[in-house]
């Protein structure tokens, strides 16, 4: 790993911040790194050494006392969908799904407003250039992002970003109407996420972080098989009996 981060990284910095998931008081600690030109050529080994993309830095966990958050992946010839995710295809077979160059309207910003003050209790800001610089730290910074937009009879109701590498496909983020909290617009994401790696022929779909303590990012381990990154190796994950 570290022949990896010298060849391909301008530079890197420690940053501790309150942890984002398990909300008991404790630290994460993350290492972000600036890469270097011509980083899409290399982008699918930073996801195998378990770093995810934030604007154009990329980042992974180096908490000292704390090993929750654990990057997790699925080879795509190998998923099956669980009766549960069937019937989430089902029920949104009326939802159209469009790919696209990613971009900022106003449309996706108040969709994204509308999802953390609802979903993640956020207060609202009354300055919508907040929400506009935060989704542009999503949507761009890395050549290689696809959109993927979700439609219900014309309205705009999901939008996710997707980071292409040479042999995967990285989920980045994710926001949605929480008006149709019943769609399960979160699974329906990843399955369509996952037809569109083997679409493009990646032999990897990285799912971000699983963090068991909390339902919020646990629920990435029922698409299976998969894989979660512990110790610099990828490990079977297996479901407790």
């Amino acid at each position: 790993m570290e022949k990896l981060k010298i060849e391909y990284h301008r530079f890197s910095f420690c940053e501790d911040i309150p942890c984002p998931y398990i909300g008991d008081g404790r630290t994460a600690s993350l290492e972000f790194v600036l890469p270097a030109e011509g980083i899409a050529r290399h982008f699918h080994e930073f996801l195998a050494a378990g770093y995810r993309r934030l604007g154009s830095v990329l980042y992974h966990n180096v908490c000292r006392t704390c090993s929750s958050c654990r990057p997790i992946r699925l080879e795509t010839k190998k998923y099956k969908a669980s009766r549960s995710q069937r019937r989430t295809l089902r029920k949104n077979s009326d939802v159209t799904v469009e790919c696209r160059t990613p971009s900022v309207t106003p449309a996706k910003i108040e969709l994204y407003k509308n999802y953390v003050t609802s979903k993640h209790s956020q207060e609202a800001d009354s300055d919508m250039r907040d929400y506009r610089t935060t989704l542009s730290s999503l949507h761009q910074g890395y050549a290689g992002s696809i959109e993927m937009d979700y439609f219900l009879g014309g309205r705009l109701i999901a939008a996710g970003i997707v980071d292409e590498g040479e042999d995967a496909l990285s989920s980045a983020y994710f926001y949605y109407d929480t008006a149709h909290l019943g769609r399960r617009l979160g699974i329906y994401s990843i399955i369509q996420e996952i037809s569109l790696a083997l679409s493009l022929g990646k032999r990897y779909y990285y799912l971000g972080f699983c963090v068991e303590e909390t339902p919020k990012m646990s629920y990435k381990k029922f698409f299976r098989p998969s894989q979660v990154y512990e110790d610099g190796v990828w490990k079977d994950y297996l479901l407790p009996e």
